[in-house]
Order: C-alpha cells, then structure tokens, then sequence
C-alpha cells in the first residue's frame, strides 16, 4: 500500500477537486471518469450475487424517483443508476460512480409514499456527492474485497465465494462514519426540498429505521463508529426548525472562494 501511494504522488495521479457537496477542496487520486469506470464494473457483480427484483414498475419507478432527485444533486459529472434488489436485509446502499440500490425487503416498507422512497435515495446520492465511497477507497485496506468482486467473475465463484462477497458488499458500503452519515442526511433534506418532496419524510424513514435497528443484536463496533438514530434525528430536526435554506443559497454560501 505505501508502494503504490507513492507511485500515485511520484506519477502526478493525486488531484484536487473543488467538491460542492462538502463546500471543500478535496484530494482524489480516483477521477470522476475513473470512479464511473469502477462503479460499473462493481454494479456488474452486484446485480449477479443480489439479483434485482424482476417487476419492471418498480424499477420503473425507483428509477424515475431516483432520476428527479439526481438532477438537482451536487454532482452531475456522472450518470445516476437506480434499482431494488430482490434481497430481504432492510437497508440501502450506493457504489461509487452513482449505482444506487435498495434492498427488496426496505422498500416493501416504504413504498407506500414517494416521498419515503425519495428520503432514503436521497441519502444515498448524498453519499455519492460528497465522494464518501471514495474517500474510504482511498484510506481504507479493506476495500480490497471490491478488488476481488471487481477482477473475479461472478460465473467462477462458487457459492461460499458469493456469500462472501454479498455479506463484504453490504459490511463495507453501508459502514459510514457519524460524520459521513449526518452529512448525508442534511444534504437528503436539501436534495427533497429542491426536488419537491415533503423534506419529513427523512424523519419517517429515520424513525422506521430506529425500528429495524432495535430488532437487531447489538455491535460494540458500529456502535463506535455510527450516530444513533435518535442523534440523526435530532439533527435533522434541528435543521429543518431552523429553516433549511433554499438549494441555490446552498450553492452561493459553498462557492469556492
């Protein structure tokens, strides 16, 4: 690792961008172009170890959904994808690159209103603005189990391989900081109001959350490393008593100087 970090600084790869999200200059050595490159490959083997639920209304709809929040994210280098996966866990989860998926067993929950669905992609897209996929990539050794998913077709693991690799996507991808969590759940409030769903519904979706959470046994680590869904809350509510400002105020208030 230490090798190939200073072949990237000593070849000029590392570069810096002006990321909108966080209102801050960033460093990647992953391009967007690179980052798309990535996602793809990874979305490949995603969609043959968790196979996506074959009704073509809902991935019609989630699609649709995901597209209107997409327009008005912080980042539109990149081409959003949006999908349900027929799996039973209740969560979300995005690629890098803006390969956006919910779990089957999370959207029987919430697909009852638009908005609770625009809720939890929102969030998800947050993620992808703010390149928190890719800030682990970079610091984080673990991610070589996406290396493996990424040069290993699918067709030569055999099912304890799959298994493998199905549990790896769902640790490393759903395993975000408090940080990177609250972060996204602001920028989902901003991302609803702009696009025109109720901004509450990050609330409702925190709260149905809270009782999938409660249902599960408890992890000394993500406890660590996670917000409580009360704390989520209570900042989410915070902001919008305050009064969330409006997405092109967003823009001015985190130009680059």
């Amino acid at each position: 690792m230490i090798l190939v970090a200073a072949v990237f600084l000593s070849s000029g790869c590392m570069q810096r961008y002006y990321n909108l999200a966080t209102g801050s200059e960033e460093t990647y050595v992953y391009s967007s172009e690179r980052e798309a490159r990535m996602g793809e490959s990874l979305s490949r083997q995603v969609e043959q170890v968790m196979k996506p639920v074959p009704d073509a209304l809902i991935q019609q709809r989630v699609n649709e959904i995901g597209q209107k929040i997409a327009r008005i994210s912080g980042r539109q280098e990149i081409t959003y994808h949006f999908m349900v996966l027929d799996v039973k866990d209740k969560n979300a989860f995005a690629l890098p690159g803006g390969y956006v998926y919910i779990f089957r067993g999370l959207w029987d929950d919430i697909a009852d209103q638009d908005d609770k669905i625009a809720a939890v992609l929102a969030h998800e897209v947050a993620h992808v603005s703010a390149r928190h996929s890719i800030k682990r990539l970079q610091h984080n050794m673990t991610y070589g189990v996406l290396g493996i998913l990424v040069n290993t077709p699918v067709a030569d693991m055999d099912s304890q391989s799959r298994a493998q690799a199905s549990a790896g996507i769902s640790e490393l991808l759903l395993d975000y900081s408090r940080e990177e969590e609250l972060e996204s759940d602001t920028l989902s409030v901003q991302y609803l109001e702009r696009s025109g769903y109720d901004s509450a519904a990050v609330i409702d979706v925190l709260h149905k959350l809270q009782d999938i959470q409660r249902a599960l046994p408890v992890s000394p680590q993500h406890a660590l490393t996670h917000p409580y869904i009360t704390d989520r809350v209570s900042s989410v509510t915070a902001q919008m008593k305050e009064g969330a400002i409006e997405f092109d105020d967003y823009i001015n208030t985190t130009k680059k100087p």
